[in-house]
């Protein structure tokens, strides 16, 4: 009979804290029958026991290192969704077609695709502060070349390809690694609540960004934007020299690169609860997301409102967002049945998409725009969250590099999005994405109970 699988995840939590061994050690102490198991949700903090129901989403503000993180990467998250307005716009500006803003979406999403795995295993292999410094500084250097050349007047879409995949390099190893420090920045009990607000505050930054992008482009351009959206990184950087390198990476006798990569899709393949999560990430993003991509369409062609217009439109969304991401930060780590929470707001935000997309009216758009933005923000939160809370610490590079090719498969989608558009049109596109994907949550809600349930 083999040995007590307690006695392994006793020893798996023993050698995680002591930070010297690595993934494929750890499963070695289990028995040789025995699934990683995914560790169990921890209690609410007694810090926390009692404190207002509209502060209990801010929690994690209370501990400085996280804070400092917090509030640094704001700017960054914020010229992040001025960017892909402005760039959108500029594309479609200078082209005319759907097709061209999928194009140069591709640009980075080919990047973060084939890169995005080996970011994770930066992130565990090396000092997380000083893989988001370089990267954050990479990011910055795209925006300042966008800046010349829109101000001297040569853009073309190639251009802004190119600008794109080099911003999708910076992502592909920044995202895990930001991502794996705030688990090492906070404290575990509050964990849920940190990568909830980690997340409500990129969505904070979609409801301010999108409108300061169009208003700017309206006014003086798109190349002030970019402008602002340099100096912008650069507080970002300056931010990240005033955090502490906490922590350390796993382990001194390391395997190489690939091996660490393999030993980390190991453990997603064993951790069924992860795996699950991951999957259920995807459906989303590519059957959903591109309405944001495409965004631009809708405002010159469908709605005629213009630059500002645009503006509006993803500022509402970002609005609801906000709400939702900060919804989900308020939900205490006792609460049960967040798969069946989750499942509810993808079946949501696909209906709130198709709506959008099929009733081509500016005031429903703003309505149903409000709920996609709570929808889909309360469904990445949740996952994202989820994903965290049922990952051992060594692994959480490898496997938030994993749950971020999801980004990438974002613009991927984009570009038969965006072909379909120019064909039968961006409404109708985009309002059979958003059915398709409320029949795909359904069908797997329906055929998989252990996604409902989990906690």
């Amino acid at each position: 009979m083999n040995a007590d699988p307690a006695s392994g995840i006793r020893k798996i939590a023993t050698a995680t804290t002591s930070g010297a061994t690595e993934p494929a050690q750890l499963r070695a102490t289990l028995p040789a029958t025995t699934t990683i198991p995914a560790p169990v949700t921890s209690p609410v903090d007694e810090r926390d026991a009692g404190i207002p129901a509209w502060k209990r989403p801010f929690t994690a503000l209370e501990e400085r290192d996280f804070r400092n993180l917090w509030v640094g990467m704001l700017p960054g998250t914020l010229a992040m969704q001025m960017g892909m307005v402005t760039t959108g716009w500029v594309a479609y500006d200078i082209s005319g077609s759907a097709a061209s803003v999928g194009l140069v979406s591709l640009g980075s999403g080919v990047p973060m695709l084939t890169l995005g795995l080996f970011g994770g295993v930066v992130a565990d292999r090396f000092p997380k502060r000083r893989t988001l410094l370089m990267t954050q500084t990479l990011i910055g250097v795209a925006a300042v070349i966008s800046a010349v050349l829109v101000l001297t007047g040569v853009i073309q879409i190639w251009h802004l390809m190119l600008i794109s995949a080099l911003q999708g390099v910076g992502f592909a190893f920044n995202m895990p690694s930001r991502q794996a420090f705030v688990a090492q920045l906070i404290s575990r009990e509050r964990l849920m609540n940190a990568v909830a607000l980690n997340n409500a505050g990129m969505n904070f930054s979609r409801v301010i960004g999108p409108s300061i992008a169009g208003l700017f482009i309206a006014i003086i351009g798109p190349g002030e934007v970019y402008v602002l959206m340099a100096i912008m990184y650069a507080f970002v950087v300056y931010g990240l020299t005033r955090i502490p390198q906490t922590g350390a990476p796993v382990g001194t006798n390391r395997p190489p690169p690939l091996r660490s990569l393999a030993d980390g899709l190991g453990y997603v393949k064993a951790n069924g609860i992860v795996f699950t999560l991951l999957v259920l990430a995807f459906a989303p993003v590519l059957l959903g997301m591109p309405y944001q991509q495409l965004m631009p369409v809708f405002a010159d062609d469908v709605f005629n409102v213009g630059a500002s217009g645009l503006g509006l439109l993803l500022s509402v969304n970002g609005v609801g967002a906000l709400f939702g991401s900060l919804a989900v930060a308020g939900i205490s780590n006792n609460f049960h049945r967040r798969g069946m929470l989750q499942m509810a707001m993808g079946i949501l935000f696909g209906l709130s998409i198709a709506i959008f997309a099929l009733a081509q009216s500016y005031p429903i758009a703003l309505v149903m725009l409000l709920l996609a933005g709570a929808t889909s923000a309360g469904f990445q939160s949740l996952n994202s969250t989820l994903v965290m809370t049922n990952t051992e610490p060594a692994y959480h590079g490898r496997v938030m590099s994993v749950y971020m090719l999801t980004f990438s498969a974002m613009p991927l989608g984009v570009v038969p999005f965006g072909a379909l558009s120019d064909v039968y049109g961006a409404p109708i596109t985009i309002g059979i994405g958003g059915l398709l994907l409320m029949v795909v949550i359904a069908v797997v809600g329906l055929f998989h109970p252990s996604y409902r349930h989990i906690k």
